[in-house]
Protein backbone atom coordinates (compact mmCIF):
# COMPACT_ATOMS: atom_id res chain seq x y z
CA UNK A 1 0.00 0.00 0.00
CA UNK A 2 1.69 3.58 -1.05
CA UNK A 3 2.40 5.54 1.64
CA UNK A 4 1.00 8.78 -0.09
CA UNK A 5 1.20 10.82 -3.41
CA UNK A 6 3.69 13.26 -3.71
CA UNK A 7 4.01 15.44 -6.61
CA UNK A 8 7.66 16.57 -7.63
CA UNK A 9 7.86 19.89 -10.27
CA UNK A 10 10.98 20.13 -11.75
CA UNK A 11 11.30 23.74 -11.97
CA UNK A 12 11.03 25.85 -15.38
CA UNK A 13 11.36 24.26 -18.61
CA UNK A 14 14.17 22.29 -20.39
CA UNK A 15 16.69 25.57 -21.34
CA UNK A 16 15.58 27.30 -18.55
CA UNK A 17 17.53 29.45 -16.87
CA UNK A 18 21.17 28.79 -18.41
CA UNK A 19 24.50 28.80 -16.02
CA UNK A 20 26.32 31.90 -16.46
CA UNK A 21 29.50 29.62 -15.91
CA UNK A 22 28.99 26.37 -17.51
CA UNK A 23 28.46 26.16 -21.12
CA UNK A 24 24.88 24.35 -22.57
CA UNK A 25 23.92 23.56 -18.71
CA UNK A 26 20.24 24.70 -18.09
CA UNK A 27 18.33 25.16 -14.10
CA UNK A 28 15.18 23.81 -15.71
CA UNK A 29 17.60 20.28 -17.43
CA UNK A 30 19.50 19.86 -14.01
CA UNK A 31 15.94 19.99 -11.93
CA UNK A 32 14.38 17.52 -14.51
CA UNK A 33 17.50 15.06 -13.85
CA UNK A 34 17.06 15.39 -10.06
CA UNK A 35 13.38 15.09 -10.18
CA UNK A 36 13.80 11.38 -11.71
CA UNK A 37 16.50 10.51 -9.22
CA UNK A 38 14.01 11.70 -6.21
CA UNK A 39 10.91 9.95 -7.89
CA UNK A 40 13.10 7.17 -7.87
CA UNK A 41 14.06 7.01 -4.09
CA UNK A 42 11.00 7.64 -2.78
CA UNK A 43 9.13 4.81 -4.69
CA UNK A 44 11.64 2.84 -3.39
CA UNK A 45 10.42 4.40 0.38
CA UNK A 46 6.79 3.29 -0.92
CA UNK A 47 5.98 6.53 -1.88
CA UNK A 48 4.15 7.03 -5.11
CA UNK A 49 4.94 9.94 -7.02
CA UNK A 50 3.83 12.21 -9.89
CA UNK A 51 6.33 14.75 -11.92
CA UNK A 52 4.52 17.75 -13.57
CA UNK A 53 7.16 17.42 -16.28
CA UNK A 54 7.50 14.00 -17.46
CA UNK A 55 9.20 14.81 -20.53
CA UNK A 56 12.30 16.91 -20.16
CA UNK A 57 10.50 19.50 -23.43
CA UNK A 58 7.51 19.75 -20.85
CA UNK A 59 6.75 23.24 -19.14
CA UNK A 60 3.46 23.61 -17.97
CA UNK A 61 1.87 26.97 -16.37
CA UNK A 62 2.42 27.46 -12.61
CA UNK A 63 -1.14 26.88 -12.20
CA UNK A 64 -0.91 23.12 -14.17
CA UNK A 65 1.75 22.18 -11.51
CA UNK A 66 0.11 23.03 -8.08
CA UNK A 67 -3.42 21.92 -9.60
CA UNK A 68 -1.97 18.61 -10.03
CA UNK A 69 -0.88 18.48 -6.28
CA UNK A 70 -4.80 19.41 -5.65
CA UNK A 71 -6.28 17.02 -8.29
CA UNK A 72 -3.70 14.50 -6.86
CA UNK A 73 -4.51 14.61 -3.44
CA UNK A 74 -0.73 14.66 -2.82
CA UNK A 75 0.31 14.58 0.63
CA UNK A 76 3.44 16.84 -0.58
CA UNK A 77 4.15 19.03 -3.18
CA UNK A 78 7.86 19.96 -3.75
CA UNK A 79 9.07 21.98 -6.45
CA UNK A 80 12.88 21.84 -7.70
CA UNK A 81 15.00 24.99 -8.07
CA UNK A 82 18.70 26.11 -7.88
CA UNK A 83 18.72 30.45 -7.60
CA UNK A 84 20.48 33.60 -8.90
CA UNK A 85 21.41 36.76 -6.63
CA UNK A 86 18.74 39.21 -7.19
CA UNK A 87 19.62 42.10 -9.86
CA UNK A 88 20.45 44.37 -6.88
CA UNK A 89 23.99 42.01 -6.31
CA UNK A 90 27.22 43.61 -7.07
CA UNK A 91 29.18 42.12 -9.71
CA UNK A 92 32.05 41.74 -7.63
CA UNK A 93 29.73 39.78 -4.98
CA UNK A 94 27.74 37.94 -8.19
CA UNK A 95 29.41 34.85 -8.09
CA UNK A 96 30.09 34.34 -4.56
CA UNK A 97 26.57 34.09 -3.07
CA UNK A 98 25.75 30.58 -2.65
CA UNK A 99 23.52 28.47 -0.60
CA UNK A 100 20.41 26.47 0.04
CA UNK A 101 17.01 27.74 1.36
CA UNK A 102 13.17 26.32 1.31
CA UNK A 103 9.80 28.22 0.91
CA UNK A 104 6.86 26.79 2.97
CA UNK A 105 3.36 27.51 1.94
CA UNK A 106 1.43 29.64 3.94
CA UNK A 107 -2.01 28.47 5.69
CA UNK A 108 -4.48 30.12 7.43
CA UNK A 109 -4.24 27.01 9.91
CA UNK A 110 -1.30 27.64 12.07
CA UNK A 111 -1.05 23.84 12.44
CA UNK A 112 -0.55 23.45 8.85
CA UNK A 113 1.97 26.24 8.42
CA UNK A 114 3.97 24.96 11.65
CA UNK A 115 4.27 21.42 10.07
CA UNK A 116 5.22 23.19 7.18
CA UNK A 117 8.31 24.83 8.72
CA UNK A 118 9.25 21.43 10.61
CA UNK A 119 9.14 20.00 7.33
CA UNK A 120 10.98 22.67 5.45
CA UNK A 121 13.86 22.96 7.84
CA UNK A 122 14.19 18.96 7.21
CA UNK A 123 14.69 19.55 3.56
CA UNK A 124 17.08 22.13 3.80
CA UNK A 125 19.20 20.65 5.60
CA UNK A 126 19.39 17.69 4.15
CA UNK A 127 20.33 19.90 1.23
CA UNK A 128 23.02 22.14 3.59
CA UNK A 129 24.82 18.93 4.79
CA UNK A 130 25.06 17.00 1.35
CA UNK A 131 26.09 19.79 -1.21
CA UNK A 132 28.43 21.59 1.89
CA UNK A 133 26.79 24.93 1.15
CA UNK A 134 25.85 28.18 3.15
CA UNK A 135 22.00 27.47 4.99
CA UNK A 136 20.04 30.40 4.24
CA UNK A 137 17.43 29.24 6.03
CA UNK A 138 13.42 28.18 5.44
CA UNK A 139 11.48 30.96 4.34
CA UNK A 140 7.89 32.13 3.38
CA UNK A 141 7.05 35.03 0.68
CA UNK A 142 3.40 36.70 0.75
CA UNK A 143 1.30 39.20 -0.78
CA UNK A 144 1.68 42.78 0.39
CA UNK A 145 -1.03 42.83 2.69
CA UNK A 146 -2.72 39.37 2.29
CA UNK A 147 -0.16 37.64 4.84
CA UNK A 148 -1.81 34.20 4.15
CA UNK A 149 -1.40 34.10 0.46
CA UNK A 150 1.56 32.68 -1.25
CA UNK A 151 3.59 35.03 -3.27
CA UNK A 152 4.75 32.01 -5.14
CA UNK A 153 2.36 30.93 -8.32
CA UNK A 154 3.21 27.00 -7.68
CA UNK A 155 2.97 27.24 -3.85
CA UNK A 156 -0.27 29.66 -4.31
CA UNK A 157 -2.04 27.11 -6.62
CA UNK A 158 -0.99 23.74 -4.57
CA UNK A 159 -2.92 25.03 -1.98
CA UNK A 160 -5.73 26.61 -4.07
CA UNK A 161 -5.98 23.41 -5.42
CA UNK A 162 -6.11 21.28 -1.92
CA UNK A 163 -2.73 20.71 -1.51
CA UNK A 164 -1.31 23.15 1.47
CA UNK A 165 1.84 20.82 2.02
CA UNK A 166 3.68 22.52 -0.65
CA UNK A 167 7.75 23.71 -0.87
CA UNK A 168 9.99 24.85 -3.23
CA UNK A 169 13.59 24.15 -2.40
CA UNK A 170 16.24 26.28 -4.06
CA UNK A 171 19.70 24.11 -4.29
CA UNK A 172 22.37 26.42 -4.03
CA UNK A 173 23.20 28.85 -6.58
CA UNK A 174 23.59 28.38 -10.44
CA UNK A 175 25.75 31.37 -10.43
CA UNK A 176 28.21 30.27 -8.04
CA UNK A 177 30.81 28.07 -9.30
CA UNK A 178 30.93 25.61 -6.12
CA UNK A 179 27.01 24.91 -6.10
CA UNK A 180 26.93 24.97 -10.06
CA UNK A 181 29.61 22.15 -10.22
CA UNK A 182 27.68 20.31 -7.80
CA UNK A 183 24.40 20.59 -9.37
CA UNK A 184 25.70 19.84 -12.73
CA UNK A 185 27.37 16.48 -11.32
CA UNK A 186 25.35 13.04 -11.70
CA UNK A 187 26.67 11.67 -9.04
CA UNK A 188 26.13 14.69 -6.80
CA UNK A 189 22.01 14.82 -7.58
CA UNK A 190 21.77 11.13 -6.84
CA UNK A 191 23.50 11.91 -3.42
CA UNK A 192 21.14 14.44 -2.97
CA UNK A 193 17.75 12.49 -4.09
CA UNK A 194 18.93 10.40 -1.38
CA UNK A 195 19.50 12.60 1.27
CA UNK A 196 16.20 14.40 0.12
CA UNK A 197 14.10 11.04 0.27
CA UNK A 198 15.44 10.22 3.78
CA UNK A 199 14.13 13.82 4.85
CA UNK A 200 11.02 13.21 3.35
CA UNK A 201 10.34 9.70 5.06
CA UNK A 202 11.47 10.67 8.09
CA UNK A 203 9.16 14.01 8.60
CA UNK A 204 5.87 12.20 6.83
Amino acid sequence: MSRGIIVLDAGHGQFGNPYPILEDTYEGTQNFKLAARLKAELEARGFTVLLTRNRIEDDPSLEERGKLAGDSRAVLFLSLHSNAPGSATSKEAYHAVRGSEVYYSLSEDSRVEARNAEIARALNAAVVQTMNTTDRGVKTRSYPDQPTVNYYGVLRHSAAYGCPTAFIIEHGFHTNPEDAAFLSNDECLQRLAEAEAEAIERVL
